[in-house]
């Protein structure tokens, strides 16, 4: 009886608790590396939108933003200061594939200075090809009046965003990414709010 059924039962035990424990370390060990990694990606992605910045604030989270009465919906995630160049903007919107992060870099001029998408699921050979240079390169430049908008064909004015072929959810979906920043930055170069998302970034 013992043999039969108790002792498999304790090495089966011993196995598992050996290859959890094993898993446990390696998670453990991992994680801060893994976290480093991440922090290295972005600040990479924030230099690539806002190449004139020399340094970035600490993340001012959505959630700050909202308790302070910035004009945020759930797409902004987080906002970077770049001191006496502009701003980073991180946003989640929801593309055809699942969620889209970018980052949207915009001067104290207003100008949009540079948009990456940072991680998608859209389509390849069709909505992935929303985080090509030659479609995200479109929003570059002074904001126009009444922001922008997706059209299919070629584009007529600055504030019009050819669609890529084939794949408008995901067009839209940048868009939309692009326009919630650009309306976050007007909001605060407009109406003097500088000063408060310093003191959220732990600026002066």
């Amino acid at each position: 009886m013992y043999k039969e059924i108790i002792k498999p039962s304790i090495i089966l035990f011993l196995v598992c608790a050996v290859i959890t424990g094993a898993l446990a370390y390696v998670a453990a060990v991992t994680k801060p590396i893994i976290a480093e990694n991440d922090k290295l990606a972005k600040q990479e992605a924030m230099a690539e939108v806002l190449p004139e910045a020399k340094s970035f604030s600490d993340p001012v989270s959505f959630e700050a933003l909202e308790k302070e009465g910035f004009p945020v919906t759930g797409t902004i995630k987080n906002i970077y200061v770049a001191p006496d160049c502009g701003f980073v903007v991180e946003v989640t919107t929801k593309g055809y594939g699942g969620e889209v992060n970018m980052m949207v870099g915009i001067g104290n001029d207003k100008t949009v200075k540079g948009v990456k998408l940072t991680s998608h699921n859209e389509t390849p050979g069709l909505g992935a090809k929303a985080a090509n240079p030659e479609f995200v390169e479109q929003y570059l430049g002074p904001i126009p009046e009444g922001g922008f908008v997706v059209v299919k064909g070629a584009s007529k004015s600055d504030s019009e965003i050819e669609a890529v072929s084939g794949a408008t959810i995901s067009s839209r979906a940048v868009t939309k990414g692009v326009t919630e920043a650009v309306n976050l930055i007007d909001y605060i170069i407009d109406e003097d709010a500088a000063a408060t998302l310093n003191t959220l970034a732990g600026g002066n």
